[in-house]
């Protein structure tokens, strides 16, 4: 389940909500629980790293924490929370992702020239198919970041993890004609390059993931201990996005977009430490009077 999931439960939010101001930190432990996960995935797949993400989504989980009180109910509690986050991942520093992949041309460049000579049998493949999937990912990953923020906030809201637009463009304060839009513009500019580069959609693009996996295999990027940490993923995105409002825009997008919902929905450990911290923080524990 996600906050956007037709289960989601906003009474549930505002009861927690109310119980953290009356000193309960279990809780404000539980609220953060509730979006922790979603907020670092749309953090991950913002960045494509999974560190930056883990402390863009800390940054996120203070600011809920210490503007939590500002949270007047003009608007529901989730269009307030991620019009939070959606704000501070535009606004927050260029991070390191982004300063590797500048622009669709010079990442194609990459894709056209980097490895290309390599090649893996079938039985190579077979062995290496959890490699090849990270390489996949990575690269997809690689393609996402050339979008600019803006277009690659809605097209993670809207495209991967299927907000209807008329929740997104709350969210966004625009509306939903507009999200419509900007979402259609992202799609053009990523599919183009997509269709130009990769294997996976035109058996005449030059990128290949095996070939690319090979390079990286025999440089050290890719090795065991990488593998056994991405396999440790057993949900998609997919798996936890409803899909009933997809059936239309997969006739003409099916392919593209089953790339990106099939990448895992990951849960980052050190993010359930660190949320820790910032209930035992003593700072917060004055300011809320929380036991």
């Amino acid at each position: 389940m996600t906050p956007f999931s037709i289960s989601y439960k906003e009474e549930e939010d505002l009861t927690l909500i109310r119980e953290f101001f009356e000193g309960s930190k279990v809780a404000l432990n539980h609220l953060i629980n509730r979006h922790q996960r979603f907020i670092y995935n749309l953090a991950l797949k913002f960045l494509g790293d999974r560190d930056e993400a883990a402390d863009l989504t800390q940054e996120v989980l203070i600011s809920l924490v210490s503007k939590l009180d500002k949270f007047k109910g003009n608007s529901s509690f989730r269009t307030w929370l991620y019009r939070m986050v959606y704000n501070q991942f535009i606004d927050t520093r260029r991070k390191r992702p982004e300063k590797s992949v500048v622009s669709f041309e010079e990442y194609g460049d990459f894709l056209d020239n980097a490895y290309n000579d390599k090649e893996m049998t079938l039985q190579e493949q077979e062995d290496n198919e959890k490699a090849i999937d990270w390489t996949r990912n990575k690269c997809l990953t690689g393609a996402l970041i050339c979008l600019d923020r803006q277009q690659r906030m809605v097209f993670i809201l809207g495209a991967i993890f299927n907000l209807k637009s008329s929740v997104a463009a709350e969210i966004l304060e625009v509306t939903p004609e507009n999200f419509r839009k900007q979402l259609q513009r992202a799609k053009d500019d990523l599919f183009r390059f997509m269709e130009d580069k990769c294997g996976l959609i035109n058996v005449a693009a030059p990128c290949r993931c095996q070939k690319k996996t090979k390079g990286y295999i025999q440089d050290g990027i890719v090795s065991p201990e990488t593998i056994q940490f991405y396999s440790q993923f057993t949900d998609s995105i997919a798996s936890v996005v409803e899909s009933k409002n997809r059936e239309i825009d997969h006739l003409i997008t099916n392919t593209y977009l089953y790339l990106f919902t099939q990448q895992p929905y990951e849960t980052k450990k050190d993010n359930e430490v660190k949320s820790r911290h910032i209930l035992n923080d003593p700072a917060v524990l004055q300011l809320f009077q929380l036991s």
